[in-house]
C-alpha cells in the first residue's frame, strides 16, 4: 500500500543556502565590491539615528551603522540568516543598538509608527522582489521616513546604453554561473528603478557607480506625499494550449532544476467568473504549477488565484527549502489587494507547501483562516464542491508511472548533461552507447520501481544492475559476440550507470528520501567499480 511521504527532497536540500554561502556568493558577484558599498551607507548615519535595515543579512551593513551611534532595527525572512547576524552582534556588543526581526519587508508598515526612521537601507534585497511586491515596500518606505529622511539602496542595475548593457551581461553571466555552482545563490538586477522611486514619491539620485554602472547605490529622499496603496487590476488566467506553452512544457520535462525557473508573475488572478464569496487558492509562482492549477479549474469552478512568490520553485521543494514560506503568503495578501475583493477571510493552501509554510503564523498576522487542500490539483473541483471537505484519496501522496516516467525525463535532462557532455568531448565513441544505456536503464527503472526490491534507490540498484547485465548477457549472445575484455568493460559500465540511475532517480520520488544520502555509497562503489576496470584486465592479461 501507499504510505505517506516525508516532506523532503534532494532539490531542498540542493536549494538550501547557508549565511557562509551567502556571504562569499555576493562577495564573487560584486567582485567584492558590495564591502565598500556598506561602508558608503554607513557615511550617512549619525549619532542618535534610528535605522530599518530590509533584508539585514549576517548582519554587517547593521554593525557598521551601529558602530556610527545608530540605533538599528534589522529584518529579513531567513533564520539563519538571523541567527548568524546575531551571533555578530553579540560578538560585536552592539545587543542594545541592533534589533532584528524575522519579517517580511511587506509587513514593515505594520509594524512600525510612521515616520519612525531617519534612514531606511537595502542592499542586493529589493532586485529580488517581484515588480508589484517593490512598489508597495517604496511606498511602504515613504510612510516610515522622517520629513528629512533618507532611503538608501544598493543593488545591481542593468546599465544604459547597448555596448554597457552588453558588457554587463558578458561579465555577470559567468560570474552569476560560478556563484550558483558553488553557493546555489543567485541575485538579479533592478531595471528602471529611478522611475519607480518617482512613482513612490521619492526624489532620488545616484550617490556611487561600481562595476561600470551595474552596481548603485541610491539615495533618495521622500518628494511628496505618499501615494494610497491600491490595488491593481485583477487578471483572468485560461487554459490555453500554444506553442509557446508546449516549448515550456519541454523546458520544465528536461530542465526544471536548472535555473533560470519559469515564473508567473506574483499576484491575484481571476479563474473562470469570481466574486467576493468565491474561494481564494494559493500556490507559488512555478509557471508550470500555476499552468496546471489553471488547467483543472478553467471552465469548472469561479476562483481567485493568490500566486504566491516562490523563487519560480514548485510550491513542495519550494517550502521544504525554505523559499515559499508563510511571510511569502503574507507578503502576497498584502500586495495583491485581496482584501479589497472578497467579503471572507478563508485561504486554501496546497497540502503539499505544509511542510514549510507556517499556517497559523498567517492566521496570527493577518487574520486569514488557512485551510488545506488536496493534494493534486485535479481534485481541488471537488474539494470545493464538497465545501473544503477533503477525502482520503485527496490527502495520500502517490507516485503512479505517468509521474515516474515524468521525474525521470527530470532528472535525465539534468544528469544527463552531466555525464553524456563530458563522453561526448573526451570519449566520442562512446556517446551513442551511454546515450542510449542511460536512457533505457532510466525509463526502465521509472516503469519498475515499485516492484525492485528495497526500500530506497541504493537497494533497488542491486536488482537493476543485476537486470542490466543479464540484458547485456542476451544481447552479447544474439546481436554482438564480444570478446570477453569488452564484455567485461560494458559490464563495469552498465553496473556503474545502474547504482547512478537508481540511487540519484531516488530524490524525485516523494515516496523517498532524498538521494543525498547516497552519495557517500555511491562513491564508493564507483571507485570499487573503477578499481575493478583497471585490476582485472591486467590480472586476466587482457591488456
Amino acid at each position: 500500500g501507499l504510505r505517506k511521504t516525508k516532506m523532503a527532497t534532494t532539490f531542498m536540500k540542493y536549494l538550501e543556502t547557508t549565511p557562509a554561502d551567502y556571504d562569499r556568493g555576493i562577495k564573487i558577484i560584486t567582485l567584492g565590491q558590495i564591502q565598500g558599498i556598506q561602508e558608503r551607507i554607513a557615511e550617512f548615519v549619525q549619532p542618535g539615528d534610528r535605522v530599518l535595515e530590509i533584508g539585514c543579512g549576517t548582519g554587517s551593513l547593521a554593525l557598521l551603522c551601529a558602530k556610527r551611534g545608530a540605533k538599528v532595527v534589522g529584518i529579513d525572512t531567513s533564520p539563519p540568516m538571523l541567527a548568524e547576524a546575531q551571533k555578530k552582534v553579540k560578538a560585536a556588543g552592539m545587543e542594545h543598538r541592533i534589533e532584528l526581526r524575522l519579517m517580511d519587508a511587506t509587513t514593515i508598515a505594520d509594524h512600525f509608527e510612521p515616520a519612525s526612521f531617519d534612514l531606511i537601507v537595502s542592499t542586493l534585497v529589493l532586485s529580488e522582489l517581484e515588480e508589484n511586491t517593490l512598489e508597495y515596500v517604496l511606498e511602504a518606505c515613504g510612510r516610515l521616513l522622517k520629513p528629512e529622511g533618507r532611503l538608501l539602496v544598493a543593488d545591481e542595475v542593468v546599465p544604459d546604453g547597448l555596448l554597457a548593457r552588453l558588457l554587463f551581461y558578458l561579465v555577470r553571466l559567468p560570474l552569476a554561473l560560478i556563484t550558483w555552482l558553488i553557493t546555489r545563490t543567485s541575485t538579479t538586477a533592478l531595471h528602471g528603478f529611478p522611475q519607480k522611486l518617482a512613482l513612490a514619491g521619492f526624489k532620488g539620485r545616484v550617490v556611487t557607480s561600481r562595476l561600470g554602472g551595474s552596481l548603485q547605490l541610491f539615495s533618495a529622499r521622500p518628494a511628496t506625499a505618499p501615494r494610497a496603496i491600491s490595488a491593481p487590476e485583477v487578471p483572468r488566467l485560461r487554459h490555453r494550449v500554444t506553442l509557446w506553452t508546449l516549448l515550456k512544457d519541454l523546458y520544465c520535462l528536461l530542465w526544471r532544476n536548472i535555473p533560470p525557473y519559469p515564473k508567473v508573475r506574483t499576484g491575484l488572478y481571476r479563474i473562470g467568473e469570481p466574486d467576493c464569496s468565491s474561494p481564494v487558492l494559493v500556490t507559488g509562482n512555478y509557471d508550470l504549477t500555476v499552468r496546471r492549477v489553471v488547467r483543472e479549474l478553467d471552465g469548472q469552478v469561479d476562483a481567485w488565484l493568490l500566486v504566491a512568490n516562490s523563487k519560480g520553485i514548485n510550491v513542495w521543494c519550494g517550502a521544504g527549502g525554505g523559499h515559499f514560506t508563510a511571510e511569502n503568503i503574507i507578503a502576497a495578501i498584502k500586495t495583491s489587494g485581496l482584501a479589497d475583493v472578497v467579503d471572507h477571510r478563508r485561504l486554501t493552501l496546497p497540502q503539499l507547501c505544509a511542510n514549510g509554510v507556517d499556517g497559523w503564523k498567517i492566521r496570527r498576522e493577518t487574520g486569514w483562516e488557512v485551510h488545506w487542500g488536496p493534494v493534486r490539483a485535479v481534485d481541488i473541483p471537488a474539494y470545493l464542491q464538497a465545501e473544503m471537505q477533503k477525502t482520503d484519496s485527496m490527502r495520500w501522496v502517490r507516485f503512479p508511472m505517468r509521474d515516474r516516467l515524468e521525474m525521470m525525463a527530470v532528472t535525465l535532462g539534468f544528469y544527463g548533461l552531466l555525464i553524456l557532455l563530458p563522453v561526448a568531448v573526451f570519449w566520442p565513441l562512446l556517446f551513442r552507447p551511454v546515450l542510449l544505456s542511460l536512457v533505457g536503464l532510466s525509463t526502465f527503472y521509472a516503469i519498475a520501481m515499485p516492484w525492485l526490491p528495497g526500500r530506497d534507490g541504493l537497494a533497488k540498484s542491486l536488482p537493476l544492475s543485476v537486470i542490466s547485465l543479464l540484458g547485456l548477457g542476451l544481447y552479447t549472445w544474439l546481436v554482438d559476440p564480444a570478446p570477453a575484455s569488452s564484455i567485461f568493460a560494458r559490464g563495469i559500465g552498465l553496473a556503474g550507470l545502474s547504482v547512478f540511475v537508481a540511487a540519484e532517480l531516488q530524490g524525485m520520488s516523494p515516496l523517498m528520501r532524498g538521494e543525498q544520502a547516497n552519495w557517500g555509497w555511491e562513491a564508493v562503489i564507483g571507485a570499487a567499480l573503477g578499481l575493478a576496470y583497471w585490476l582485472v584486465p591486467r590480472v586476466f592479461g587482457w591488456r
